[in-house]
Formats: structure tokens, C-alpha cells, sequence
């Protein structure tokens, strides 16, 4: 059974969403566009070696791997507490890029490089379904947050780092000129919390708080 939603986390969900909001607004009127036009002068090598990092953010190579690690644990090593682990970076991953997938053509926000040819070619168009017009969100960053969140709730300890990780391929989806700062703003909005959501939920959460107990256990072991 789930547990009984707190209202004054509940509100706090509320606020930190608006915030969210507010910042993709304020990127969208003060910063999209200036950040398009610093990250089209930056230095080719720099934007090669983000070009390298942004593959970090395909979902494709995660669920891959995923899915033959969840195959391993499960049937081979018979460890199934762990390949559950693995499926719920799955499910994180799979759940945020079909949001944001459905969200990119409703809004159909023209990508930097339509802007950069025609500053006339900004803003959202709604109901198209061509590359140019899918901007908005970066499914990269959704798909960085959620891998990034997944491994923080197994691996606390180590957050810093994966959440530096998860920027640093967020961010590169700005440097190479795909898309705006708004559109990874809120594809990493969107991935941290549908990965916190889906940890609420029944089936993960018990596992998950297995995880952070072990984490705990290691901490004391180690004071």
C-alpha cells in the first residue's frame, strides 16, 4: 500500500515545480536566446569534445546494457533483488523519454539551429512532428537526470559525482547547438522526478530503502 501523501511535502513538490516553471519562463524570454548565440562562437575543439559527451545522454545504450544486466542478475546469477535495481533505471529511463517525447510535438519549439538561420524561428509552433520543431525538452537531459537520480538513490555516497556527470551532459546539449538552456532545464526536471515518483512507487520502494539501509551500514562500518 502506498503511503499517505504528507501535505507539507506535497506543497513543497508544488512550490519547487513552480520555481522550475519559473526559471524555463525566465530562460525562455532572457537567456535562450543570447546562450544560442555564445555557444555558436565557441571554440570548434571545445564543442568536439562535447559532442563526445552528449552520446552519454542517448537513452538507447543505457537500455541495452540494462536490460542485458537485469538478464544476467535475474536468470544466470539468480540475484533478484539486484537486477530489480536494474529495471527500475529501465523504467526511469524509459518513462521519462516517452514524456518527453509526447510533450516535444504538442509544444513544437523551434531548435537553436532554426533560429540561428532565421531569428524569426523562435518560439513554439505546437502540433509538428519534424526534428526541427522538437526542441523542447531535451530528452538527453531527461534521459542524463534520470540514470543520474537512479544511481543516486542506490549509491549515495557517490551523488555528487553522478549528478556532475548528468550536468556535464546536459549541458552539452547547449555547447553543440541543439537546444536552448529552457529545453534542458526542463528535460532534467522532468527526469529527476518521474525517477523520484517512480521510486515512491510499490513496487521500487522497498528496494530503495533497502539500498540507502546498506548505504548506511557501510557508512557506520566505516566511522
Amino acid at each position: 500500500m502506498s503511503p499517505t501523501p504528507d501535505p507539507e511535502e506535497f506543497r513543497r513538490h508544488v512550490l519547487t515545480t513552480l520555481f522550475v516553471g519559473g526559471l524555463v519562463a525566465g530562460c525562455y524570454f532572457l537567456v535562450d536566446r543570447p546562450a544560442v548565440i555564445w555557444a555558436r562562437d565557441l571554440d570548434p575543439q571545445l564543442v568536439a569534445v562535447f559532442e563526445k559527451i552528449t552520446i552519454a545522454g542517448s537513452a538507447t545504450p543505457y537500455l541495452i546494457a540494462l536490460a542485458v544486466l537485469y538478464l544476467v542478475l535475474r536468470f544466470s546469477l539468480r540475484r533478484a533483488a539486484a537486477a530489480k535495481r536494474a529495471l527500475f533505471v529501465i523504467a526511469a529511463i524509459v518513462v521519462s523519454g516517452l514524456t518527453v517525447d509526447l510533450i516535444k510535438p504538442i509544444v513544437a519549439r523551434w531548435r537553436p539551429e532554426a533560429f540561428l538561420a532565421d531569428p524569426s524561428h523562435y518560439g513554439f509552433t505546437l502540433f509538428k512532428t519534424a526534428r526541427i520543431h522538437n526542441s523542447f525538452p531535451s530528452g538527453h537531459a531527461a534521459t542524463a537526470l534520470a540514470v543520474a537520480c537512479s544511481l543516486a538513490l542506490f549509491f549515495p555516497r557517490l551523488r555528487v559525482l553522478w549528478l556532475v556527470a548528468a550536468a556535464a551532459v546536459a549541458s552539452s546539449r547547449v555547447i553543440i547547438g541543439e537546444h536552448y538552456p529552457g529545453d534542458v532545464l526542463a528535460g532534467a526536471w522532468f527526469g529527476v522526478v518521474i525517477t523520484l515518483v517512480l521510486s515512491r512507487t510499490d513496487w521500487f520502494r522497498d528496494d530503495l530503502k533497502a539500498s540507502e539501509q546498506a548505504s548506511l551500514h557501510v557508512d557506520d562500518e566505516t566511522l
